[in-house]
């Protein structure tokens, strides 16, 4: 794994940071292959998350992750799985698409996953939302995905979970003309 991260031309952070990912466990080896395969740029960037996919790198890629540039020093001395985790929950939604990416059922899948990730890199976290989070089912009911959306904001504030569709567009198009079909016999 890290050879053919070498290989791409990573930096040695960049490397160290994807080969304990892939360390974990197999979410995190998971991770670690999308990026490796797509040979996904990771990059610091200024904002408020931890992490965010592009959308130039989901409509046309390469899928390009950027990090909080906030935590790039802990990040770089490997001492930063909260950052780790976000990798694998940005390439949960590239692998998902556009239109689950920007739901709040999108979100709560990937939230999930870091939870995993997170547990799996021995820093499970402590914050009685994310908990919570982890233990929501995946569903597409809305009241699932508003409580989601909730706990969301409890466990950071300046998340805007509430600017996202409580379910992906296509999904919602499918239900109401499903609606209509049954209405029409």
């Amino acid at each position: 794994m890290s050879e053919r991260l070498r290989q791409q031309g990573r930096p040695d952070w960049e490397v160290a940071a994807l080969t304990r990912l892939g360390h974990s466990g197999e979410r995190g080896l998971h991770a670690v292959a999308f990026v490796s395969q797509r040979n996904a740029p990771i990059r610091f960037g200024r904002q408020p998350t931890g992490a965010k996919w592009t959308l130039w790198g989901m409509l046309f890629g390469p899928p390009l992750i950027v990090l909080n540039a906030a935590r790039a020093e802990l990040v770089r001395q490997g001492r930063d799985a909260w950052t780790l985790s976000a990798i694998a929950h940005e390439v949960k939604h590239y692998e998902q698409g556009f239109w689950v990416a920007l739901s709040v059922y999108g979100e709560l899948e990937a939230w999930q996953l870091q939870i995993q990730v997170l547990r799996d890199l021995g820093a499970p976290p402590r914050h009685a939302a994310y908990l919570a989070i982890e233990q929501l089912p995946l569903t597409h009911d809305p009241a699932v995905l508003r409580e989601a959306a909730r706990l969301m904001r409890e466990a950071s504030p300046g998340y805007r979970s509430d600017l996202l569709p409580l379910n992906p567009l296509p999904y919602m198009l499918r239900r109401v003309w499903q609606r209509w079909r049954g209405g029409k016999g």
